[in-house]
């Protein structure tokens, strides 16, 4: 069953997740995961390898209800792939081990989290000589009535922002195109310059759309169960396979 894990904040689909913990000589243990990703197309594989470039690589990773977020050093690569150009399936075979600073800084935050929270008082506004109806519109606001529980700076930036015009605010970033995503984009774009070519040597004579779809039906036979297998499995290649037969 597959999996989302992200890295670097780049939602990845894993088809295999396996978790462990590695103890050190000295201080806590670090956190270790095996993923298994499969990549489509060469766009799509370059864009994956570019994600992994970025050490050290942050990882938030589900484990059971909860969501386990670190940072970790590629500890192992193994790359095997199928198929050439647009068509190739990439499996990558990964080890993610959290860095020793980052299994500290948990550590200090768990800890932080257990102890126990302060008790702040409440504190009352003496009653104001004059009962003012709130629900008046024309009564003008007391804001010696108002008691603020923060900072006071806090409050003067946020009021800036919202004072601010529109325009001058500053947009929030769009999120990268995960690898299925652009794998989808891809594979279109493939088949619409393939047909764009198809149609073009057909319109000067070159050659003809039977013989083209007689040829593909022939590479079919001979080649597509044995590339689709490690994308889907060989019992869903040989149903395609079946399909596309007739």
């Amino acid at each position: 069953m597959s999996e989302l894990t992200k890295l670097n904040g780049t939602a990845v689909r894993t088809t295999g997740t396996y978790h462990r913990a590695v103890e050190q000589a000295s201080g806590p243990s670090l956190a270790e995961v095996e993923l298994v990703v499969i990549i489509r197309g060469s766009m799509a594989n370059r864009s994956f390898r570019q994600l992994l470039s970025q050490v050290p690589v942050r990882v938030e990773v589900a484990k059971g209800t909860r969501t386990e977020e670190y940072f970790a050093s590629l500890e192992n690569v193994q790359v095997t792939s199928h198929g050439s150009g647009e068509s190739a399936v990439y499996r990558y075979d990964l080890t993610l081990r959290e860095t020793p600073a980052s299994a500290a800084r948990r550590t200090a935050e768990r800890a932080a989290n257990r102890m126990p929270v302060a008790t702040v008082a409440s504190v009352f506004a003496p009653p104001h000589p004059q009962e003012l109806d709130d629900d008046d519109p024309s009564v003008p606001l007391d804001l010696s009535r108002v008691t603020v529980a923060a900072d006071s700076t806090v409050w003067a930036t946020a009021l800036n922002q919202l004072k601010a015009p529109p325009g001058t605010r500053v947009a929030a970033p769009e999120p990268p195109l995960e690898p299925l995503e652009l794998a989808g984009i891809e594979a279109i774009l493939v088949n619409l310059r393939v047909d764009a070519m198809i149609g073009l040597l057909e319109s000067k004579g070159l050659l003809a759309r039977a013989e083209i779809e007689q040829h593909f039906m022939t590479l079919v036979e001979s080649r597509f169960v044995a590339e689709a297998t490690p994308v889907v499995g060989e019992k869903a290649a040989k149903r395609a396979e079946r399909d596309l037969l007739g």
